[in-house]
């Protein structure tokens, strides 16, 4: 299989290191687009204007100057490559994208981009211990010794969202999405009268679970166990707002 990696983080991050020597181990041909510097949280943004530089460090290898979205879309319909992937996977990301981090996700971003351009995709990511140590080896490991089971669940209009948390088994559960809510704020370092200098500050993240009660990927993350999500590219509508809205103006 020929599997293009990406990720949000930069080229020479472990996560996507390991992912590639495990997938190469098994005898996948690897090629790698990957941001020049750590693109995080970038959702789904794109250079529009200016150039998008694309440096080759390797055979089948480049780093990108833009966004996390932008080494998809450049690398295939800018022809980058000889052929189309099999495959995209996107990470191994430092740290989950879990509910709604999805929506700020550059590392979901990439799957989804190269769901829209006709390939597959995983995203994986990875929770540190409370030691700020990763277990890269075993996430790349499970994810080249699964990916056949993994493929088979990427859909047309989707993707496999995976998510492991420290000293996780290698048991799966499937987890539906969560909101969480950032106490994140924008805190005023500088003011010198004209210009403003802010910096955001950390604060405290809560959650609430799905409209359904199901288990969100958090919970499961929770209880040591890898979450899986099969997440669909398009954004849904909401139909019981739809059936007042054909009441309001019908």
């Amino acid at each position: 299989m020929t599997i293009l990696l990406v990720n949000d983080d930069g080229y020479t991050r472990e996560g996507i290191v390991c992912l590639e020597e495990a997938l190469a181990g098994k005898g996948h041909e690897v090629w790698v687009v990957s941001p020049s510097s750590n693109r995080s949280a970038q959702s789904h943004a794109m250079c529009l204007s200016g150039p998008v530089i694309m440096t080759r460090y390797a055979e089948n290898h480049y780093h990108c100057s833009g966004t996390p979205v932008d080494c998809i879309l450049y690398s295939i319909k800018g022809r980058l490559f000889k052929r189309t992937p099999d495959l995209v996977i996107s990470g191994i990301n430092h740290g989950y994208n879990c509910s709604s981090d999805i929506l700020y996700s550059g590392t979901c971003s990439a799957a989804s981009e190269a769901v829209l351009q006709g390939i597959p995709a995983l995203a994986v990511s990875h929770q540190a211990d409370e030691d700020g140590s990763y277990d890269f080896p075993s996430v790349a490991r499970f994810v080249a010794e699964n990916l056949d089971r993994l493929c088979s669940l990427a859909g047309s209009m989707s993707f496999v969202n995976l998510n492991f948390p420290p000293h996780f088994t290698n048991k799966v559960e499937t987890a539906d999405l969560g909101l969480l809510f950032y106490g994140d704020y924008p805190e005023v370092v500088s003011d010198d009268g004209t210009r403003l200098q802010l910096e955001l500050r950390e604060g405290e993240v809560s959650r609430s679970l799905t409209r359904t009660g199901d288990k969100t990927d958090i919970e499961v993350c929770q209880e040591g166990l890898i979450a899986l999500s099969v997440v669909l590219v398009n954004p849904a509508v909401d139909h019981k707002a739809h059936e007042r809205a054909k009441a309001m103006f019908s």
